[in-house]
């Protein structure tokens, strides 16, 4: 395989079999320095298609975020912007539960 692939997985294989190689004792001398090159450009292509898979992910995660505020947003004003009811003496509603200032209020005892 060449090392100009830009794929991520064909270079991280060609580490992985330069790996075992050597772990295995299968490279000479003689090819030493070849399977050092080749390991060498692999993790190079590798690190740079990481940095730019980063780069990536952290424009999505900013527009995500920019995305997630402006929804924020628009939801606060439409809760906002909702008519609120009120009573003509301009008294709050009263509603069927007990408050600590309605508590016995209705109560004739």
């Amino acid at each position: 395989m060449s090392q100009k692939s830009r794929k991520y997985e064909d270079n991280y294989t060609i580490l992985e079999k330069i790996t075992e190689s050597l772990n295995k004792d299968e490279v000479g001398i003689d090819d030493l320095v070849e399977k050092t090159r080749e390991a060498l450009g692999a993790a190079r292509v590798c690190m740079e298609i990481l940095n730019e898979q980063k780069g990536e992910f952290q424009k999505l995660e900013t527009e995500f975020s920019q995305l997630l505020r402006s929804s924020s947003e628009v939801a606060a004003s439409a809760v906002n912007s909702e008519p609120v009811e009120s009573s003509a003496a301009g008294e709050t509603a009263e509603s069927d539960e007990p408050t600590e200032d309605r508590i016995g209020q209705d109560d004739p005892f």
